[in-house]
């Protein structure tokens, strides 16, 4: 089986994931692609101003230098000195394991259906994606597509799952790998993993956290599609709860809880 992967171009958490999911399933692998990191309809520019305004100049600016210096050891060591120890980018990582990248593309459009047809991609692996998925596309990919989101559906679908599931005083997190529909985070769940959130938890180690079970949760979801076992759990839209991007008042919410970004 052939399976494409489609995952956000972030330089932090996302390498090391897609490394654990490739170390296995490289083989199998028929490409990845490289989608932006603006979140939702937003531009780039927009998701920027968006979260400065949310997280204040002192953390934004901090992750920023860190964004800055992740692409810069990208392009240095990964790219001119062709270092793999440590990738510090999604590319990188499927540099490393010989695997084609495609970038800047619409994954609905004429050509990118074709680029997989040609490719006999059956199956899709969105890993923090941030385009919708067509009915066209669902359509042509035989095994389905599924999505890794960062909480335990069907609550909290949309976007920034940790940092809502912090700012709502909840007592458990997890991740869902799920079938993908033609609504956000709504398809049946494949795998349901769960961690612990305490009181002083603060955003950056639960995000970490969560991807890590999502790298789990994930290679286990490519062993059920792969072994044709795929038994799956109710989403239910009775259940579900939707949250879109924090403001002011929610950041208010979130401190007074007693966490912190970092």
């Amino acid at each position: 089986m052939k399976f494409y992967v489609f995952i956000q171009n972030e330089p932090f958490l996302l390498p090391k994931v897609l490394d654990k999911v490739l170390r296995d399933f490289g083989d199998d692998c028929a490409g990845v692609n490289i989608q932006s990191v603006a979140q939702g309809k937003r531009s780039l520019v927009g998701t920027a101003l968006d979260l400065w305004k949310l997280y204040g100049f002192g953390y934004f600016q901090w992750k920023l230098r860190r964004f800055i210096w992740k692409k810069i050891k990208a392009r240095v060591v990964n790219g001119m000195l062709g270092m793999t120890n440590t990738c510090h980018s999604v590319g990188a990582v499927a540099r490393k394991y010989g695997i084609e990248t495609t970038e800047a593309v619409n994954v609905n459009s004429d050509e990118f259906l074709a680029h997989l047809r040609d490719r006999e991609v059956e199956f899709i692996l969105s890993i923090s994606g941030t385009q919708f998925y067509g009915k066209r596309l669902r359509e042509q990919t035989p095994r389905g597509i599924v999505n890794c989101h960062g909480a335990l559906l069907p609550k909290y679908r949309g976007l920034m799952p940790s940092f809502w599931t912090l700012a709502n005083g909840e007592r458990e997190g997890g991740v869902s790998v799920h079938f993908v529909n033609e609504k956000l985070d709504d398809g049946p769940i494949i795998v349901q993993k769960r961690y612990a959130l305490k009181e002083r938890d603060c955003l950056e180690d639960v995000m970490a956290r969560s991807k890590d079970l999502a790298a789990e949760a994930i290679i286990e979801c490519l062993h059920k599609v792969l072994a044709g076992d795929v038994e799956t759990l109710p989403n239910e839209e009775a259940d579900a709860t939707h949250f879109s991007m924090p403001g002011p008042d929610d950041m208010r919410q979130f401190r007074k809880r007693g966490h912190r970004l970092r």
